[in-house]
């Protein structure tokens, strides 16, 4: 079942690659806030505080400096190489509205919001719902600033187009924490509804890698 589910991914990337490189590499450059080099004919794109070089047309992916690597051999993972291929191809730079919305007020988010909530929102809990300075600690890696609202909230940028906003209120006695995940208004522009639903899971399973890190 786990092969059959890596070879949707795969074929997924795959499909997202094709339709990739019938896009002008320049216009997706202005659009997306990538660099591209026409000369070695790739993009360098940050994601979470990390360059890619993205290659067109063929959309191979790799991290641009090896020490952002956790390892040597390390790969950049499938998820990640749709995220940015996905974006690259659709994003539209219309413009952040600075209204914060939850994700399930984004326009066309219908069945997509369980996942999104069973892998960000229950994962965020489960992992940090009683540990906020490791939190803290994880999410200062990721070059987050603060957001004046629960007992933690955290705004960073996971792609130039595209902020995000975490809240964490911790548990106590009395109450279980809880978490919310807020994006722009505007993020349903620069990604499909359901790529925004894997980068909740994305980034908070980055900021559970950092702290099991630290």
């Amino acid at each position: 079942m786990k092969e059959n589910k890596i070879n949707n991914y795969e074929l997924c990337y795959e499909n997202l690659c094709v339709a990739y490189a019938k896009y002008n590499p320049e216009e997706m450059a202005i659009k997306s806030g990538a660099f591209y080099d026409s000369e070695k004919k790739q993009f360098t794109l940050t994601y979470l505080g990390k360059d890619y070089l993205i290659s067109y047309p063929a959309g191979r992916i790799m991290f641009k400096k090896p020490i952002q690597a956790k390892s040597m051999d390390e790969t950049v993972s499938i998820s990640v190489k749709i995220l940015l291929i996905s974006y690259l191809h659709r994003c539209t730079k219309s413009g952040l509205s600075k209204k914060w919305v939850p994700y399930r007020e984004l326009e066309g988010v219908g069945h997509a919001y369980d996942a999104f909530a069973l892998r960000g929102i229950k994962k965020l809990v489960q992992f940090f719902g009683n540990k906020g300075d490791l939190l803290l600690k994880a999410a200062d890696k990721l070059g987050t600033k603060p957001y004046p609202v629960g007992d933690i909230g955290l705004e960073l940028q996971v792609l130039p187009n595209l902020p995000l906003v975490l809240i964490l209120w911790l548990g106590d006695e009395e109450f279980e924490a809880a978490a919310t995940i807020l994006f722009d208004s505007s993020a349903s522009k620069e990604l499909h509804v359901e790529d925004l639903a894997g980068v909740g899971s994305l980034v908070v399973d980055e900021l559970i890698e950092i702290a099991n890190a630290l």
